[in-house]
């Protein structure tokens, strides 16, 4: 059967339709991808019991941060190969694909090296209890080691999206969160390997998702059919890519770092604590989720009408993907505020009352800013789409600074103890506000497109 490359073109017809249409397999890959560590929470909580739960939590912020870097790399590059398709300059994606992935090859080795190698000594950085030390060592040490993946499957989905293609990089992972799902049930319940079996199987799961994005892009997309002749590394181009790319990876991943050092103090805490934030921050995470899509898909949509010169409906898609993220804040601040130690058990015994009773109470403080924390994403991502990724990073840094002195602040100086991270959370996405907005009406980002700078 020959398969058929799936193309949307961003630059005509009705504007949230095409984002709609554009932004909805992105939200199911982003609602499977989140199951890699999901399933994995749910599955050690339910099986094995609360430590392991606590200890993939630890994990989850250094997970995070792996995933931020990956996916930001590859949205910055994927920013450049969409200007230039709106451009029609198509002469310049193929040597972009090849150089974002000789860079990215190196980048997610080196990664790897160093989480396998200083793993403990992070832990330690981290005041992990000793209790559930080695447990998140390994689980930690396993994820990291199948780091290239986890960037692969990024890098050709981020390029696919770019040319307007959100079908197919859902197609493989929705068989790879299947597979994941029955590989830690197989590990865990049959050969009773616990937290290193979910890590496995996560890493299992990501080289099939890879591989079936190597098969299909060979076979039907003309921008990925290289040579050898086409193998070399365009110092022009790497020089646009890690414009976009290091800002990118930075405000994805450094919001992760955040939460490492917000992570100590939740530490200090003890285990009951790390498991309700735990379940919770999965909760956030799943929050973000709808609002994260239609940004990823506006990155995209921006940069194709920026390339195209159609500043005009680049701003339009804006303000009408702010309303949509509205509407979606107001139904999941209902939902979490109304259901919220419902949501609980989805991640633990019901016996375990008081890891349900905390991690309810904690989500509902900051449910009913998530809207404000939609609007934050849309304009983020609308400056990355232009090409201003620096202050779509400070946006990102904003908030990460922002949260992390807060979380402090109310917990320790205020005396807020445990839950004064929650009322944190929301602190931060005002700053994100505040930063985003004030470069828009500026207008600083109008002359940062990568097709005016070549």
């Amino acid at each position: 059967m020959k398969l058929q490359s799936r193309k949307v073109d961003m630059t005509e017809g009705p504007i949230l339709g095409r984002l709609l249409k554009f932004c909805l397999p992105i939200f199911l890959g982003l609602v499977f991808q989140q199951f890699y560590n999901l399933v994995d929470s749910i599955i050690v909580g339910k099986y094995v019991s609360a430590d392991a739960l606590a200890a993939v939590g630890t994990c989850s912020p250094l997970v995070q941060f792996l995933i931020g870097i990956m996916a930001g790399f590859n949205m910055g590059a994927s920013v450049v190969a969409s200007q230039f398709l709106g451009a029609n300059r198509k002469e310049r994606i193929r040597p972009t694909i090849v150089t974002t992935a000789i860079m990215l090859v190196c980048l997610s080795l080196a990664i790897s090296v160093l989480s396998v190698t200083f793993a403990p000594q992070i832990m330690h950085l981290l005041s992990v209890p000793d209790n559930i030390l080695a447990d998140t060592v390994a689980y930690f040490r396993i994820f990291s080691a199948g780091c290239i993946f986890l960037a692969l499957y990024n890098f050709f989905a981020s390029f696919l999206r770019s040319m307007g293609d959100s079908v197919t990089p859902l197609i493989f992972l929705i068989i790879a969160s299947l597979l994941n799902i029955a590989g830690d049930l197989f590990f865990v319940l049959v050969l009773h390997l616990d937290v290193k079996g979910v890590a496995i199987a996560t890493v299992i799961a990501q080289a099939v998702s890879v591989t079936l994005c190597i098969i299909y892009v060979h076979r039907t997309n003309e921008y990925f059919k290289i040579s050898a002749k086409d193998i070399r590394f365009d110092r022009t181009l790497s020089r646009e890519i890690l414009r976009l790319s290091i800002p990118s990876s930075l405000q994805t991943g450094l919001s992760s770092i955040g939460m490492l050092a917000v992570q100590r103090l939740i530490n200090s805490y003890g285990s009951a604590s790390i498991a309700s934030y735990t379940a919770a921050n999965k909760m956030e995470m799943i929050c973000n989720l709808p609002v994260m899509s239609v940004s990823q898909g506006l990155s995209l949509f921006v940069g194709q009408n920026i390339g195209a010169g159609r500043q005009d409906r680049a701003k339009s898609g804006m303000w009408q993907s702010m309303g949509l993220g509205v509407v979606i804040g107001i139904i999941l601040a209902a939902v979490i505020y109304l259901f919220g130690p419902n949501l609980m058990k989805l991640f633990v015994n019901e016996s375990d009352k008081e890891v349900i009773e905390i991690g309810a109470k904690f989500m509902r403080i900051w449910a009913p800013f998530v809207i404000i924390h939609g609007v934050s994403q849309i304009m983020v991502s609308f400056l990355r789409g232009t090409g201003d990724s620096i202050f779509s990073m400070l946006s990102m840094i904003g908030d990460l600074v922002t949260r992390c002195i807060m979380a402090y602040v109310f917990a320790l100086a205020v005396g807020l103890g445990f839950f004064g991270i929650a009322y944190a959370i929301p602190c931060g996405w005002v700053m994100t506000v505040l930063i985003s907005f004030t470069r828009y009406f500026t207008g600083g980002w109008k002359k940062k497109a990568v097709t005016s700078r070549n």
